[in-house]
């Protein structure tokens, strides 16, 4: 890895049988592992969340880097909706 690159830490979010998240997870591993970023990341469980947190207003599974969704997302406001 090219040390004066900028290292990123993504949130990596989902929910308890989220059928979209190994899939997506897995890129994220893909990419990082083959240099295209650097970068490190948590899985967060929306459920351990406190309910006022915006996380988990977002659909899953989503990537957070620096609290913004990395696809343009907006960030959720209250009331957040139920996960379907």
């Amino acid at each position: 890895m090219n040390p004066t690159r900028d290292h990123l830490h993504f949130e990596f979010l989902t929910r308890e049988g989220c059928k979209n998240t190994p899939v997506m997870l897995e890129n994220l591993k893909v990419a990082i592992a083959e240099g295209q970023i650097f970068a490190d990341y948590t899985v967060i469980q929306q459920a351990t969340l406190p309910p006022d947190d915006p996380r988990t207003g977002y659909p899953t599974p989503t990537i957070l880097l620096n609290g913004k969704g990395i696809f343009g997302l907006a960030v959720p406001k209250p009331p957040f909706p139920e996960p379907s």
